[in-house]
């Protein structure tokens, strides 16, 4: 579903990415990892368009798309480490997610309220909350809010930045088993960025590591500890 092609950048004639290519099929759920530094958020950033590239090609389904303009706005939706950074301080939870809708033009207008009540709640904010602003909920709670929002673009590929790195240990279990709710329900294709393989274990289908500006190995998780060559790898792999 997700191509990308020779897509290189560089900061200040320093290569941080160099010449990566990747696949990802629809439904597909792949976990990018590597040290800090390493270009992992660089590169989910020059997908969505936060960044960009200076040369490559991305294709979704097999056309050529530039993140963060025209259609790939909506078909490619990204989830910041701190979810506060998506998140307006003047817009309550539910008000959040409505932006969203009615910016994307999502459904009819008549049932677009009833369709955020239905994606926090789903979500595990309860109505209770939906009213609140950034400031009055958990970092937990933000997080789902803000997870909520990128949902109800309906993307087709969903950018995960170390979603579960700012999280205490309860809070990641929960938002792990959200996600895997999330995919079973929904069969969405994702990317997940992380510096730590071990929640990867429980979402990922293959793992892409980044060292050294490239794509060093791509494995699928259940052959990771058995498979992998690269030094940086097996360090990983050691782990599980």
């Amino acid at each position: 579903m997700l191509r990308v092609r020779g897509l290189s950048k560089q900061f200040h004639g320093r290569d941080v990415l160099r010449d990566i290519d990747l696949t990802i099929q629809a439904g597909e759920v792949v976990g990018l990892i590597g040290h800090s530094g390493a270009g992992k958020s660089t590169l989910a950033r020059c997908l969505v368009g936060l960044e960009r590239a200076t040369q490559g090609e991305i294709l979704l389904r097999g056309a050529q798309v530039k993140p963060g303009e025209g259609a790939a706005r909506q078909q490619i939706q990204y989830l910041w480490q701190d979810p506060t950074q998506s998140l307006s301080p003047y817009l309550t939870a539910k008000g959040a997610v409505m932006e969203t809708l009615t910016g994307f033009s999502v459904g009819a207008a008549s049932g677009r309220d009833a369709r955020a009540t239905d994606l926090l709640t789903a979500l595990g904010i309860p109505q209770t909350l939906h009213k609140r602003r950034p400031h009055a909920l958990s970092g937990g709670q933000n997080q789902r809010v803000a997870l909520a929002r990128a949902l109800a673009a309906e993307p087709q590929l969903l950018i995960l930045d170390e979603p579960l790195s700012s999280l205490d240990l309860a809070t990641q279990v929960s938002t792990i088993s959200v996600l895997r709710d999330i995919r079973a329900a929904t069969g969405l294709t994702m990317l997940i960025v992380s510096h730590d393989l071990a929640p990867l274990r429980h979402l990922a289908d293959r793992i892409l590591v980044l060292d050294d500006a490239r794509i060093v190995e791509d494995i699928p998780m259940h052959r990771f500890a058995q498979d992998a060559s690269h030094p940086l790898a097996k360090a990983y792999a050691n782990t599980i």
